[in-house]
């Protein structure tokens, strides 16, 4: 069968056609095809939920495709697939009905999850990770973090979003988009790299050495928030993904090293890159039990 993942994103939402020949069996899952749409977050909510449905358009038109995973920043109310909160990085999301609002336009079973979660479900039941208590963090406009405990059961609540990038990081530091200041995610993400070497692209920064004082400021803070993230949910496993993993050559060994052997012998990068939330928002859909809606089977 096929259907469509979809990952929502501060600046990008990626889309892709997706085929599997058991909807329990990860390993049968694979992208045929995917491709992107630009936020453009600054014109506000009608036009963000337009630029989603853009999105789906381009495979929702295949009529075999009955169901649609959506992976989306900020807090996501499993049940009913509403954002409870959202950063001004995405205007006037917070309160939005994202899963009426998708299910309006295209019809068939809909269910939207935090993009971390999505990522989340991508590498533990896609990608195979090994890990009993996985959390994964996510490093793309902002800091994302998940964890499961029982990977036994999918559905609502199953994985928990940890507000991790909204952790105080440095008390009356940086202004945070949440509206408080010191945030994890202004420092450990592409935004906080960026704000280090104040420059508009991160790979003017990882390479370029004259900009090493940035990505070391960057390590730093990273494995701070790493210890605390330990300390405090006792993962056994940590998974880094998003989009800043995909220059991780620029800055991954310098970061291992920064951490205690305690965190750093746990520490994996995420195996799937940017298709994580993608493949995981429509293995949730298919597996998941995520409130009352039409059901699907095979």
């Amino acid at each position: 069968m096929k259907l469509i993942g979809v990952d929502i994103g501060g600046t990008g939402i990626k889309s892709a056609l997706i085929s599997c020949k058991k909807p329990d069996d990860g390993s049968s899952y694979k992208i045929v095809h995917r491709s992107s749409v630009p936020t453009e977050a600054k014109f506000g909510r009608e036009h963000i939920v337009e630029n989603i449905c853009k999105a789906i358009d381009n495979y929702r038109s295949r009529t075999d495709c009955p169901v649609i995973g959506i992976g989306s920043a900020g807090d996501i109310d499993d049940n009913t697939g509403k954002v409870t909160y959202a950063t001004s990085a995405l205007p006037g999301f917070t309160g939005l009905d994202l899963r009426g609002a998708v299910r309006e336009r295209f019809g068939g079973k809909v269910v939207v999850i935090n993009d971390a979660s999505a990522a989340l479900v991508g590498e533990v039941y896609v990608g195979g990770c090994k890990g009993n208590r996985p959390m994964m963090l996510t490093l793309g406009t902002g800091l994302g973090c998940a964890m499961i405990e029982d990977k036994g059961k999918l559905g609502s609540g199953s994985v928990n979003n940890i507000r991790l990038g909204h952790y105080i990081l440095h008390e009356g530091g940086r202004d945070c988009r949440c509206g408080n200041k010191g945030c994890a995610e202004m420092y450990v993400s592409a935004t906080g790299l960026k704000l280090n070497g104040d420059r508009e692209k991160v790979e003017d920064i990882l390479y370029d050495p004259a900009y090493a004082y940035a990505v070391d400021r960057f390590c730093t803070d990273f494995k701070d928030v790493l210890e605390y993230a330990c300390a405090t949910y006792r993962p056994d496993e940590i998974l880094i993904g998003g989009g800043v993993v995909e220059m991780a050559e620029q800055w991954w060994d310098k970061l291992r090293n920064m951490c205690s052997p305690a965190v750093a012998d746990i520490l994996q990068k995420a195996v799937l890159g940017n298709r994580a939330a993608l493949l995981g928002s429509a293995y949730a859909a298919l597996n998941g039990d995520y409130g009352s809606q039409m059901s699907y089977s095979n």
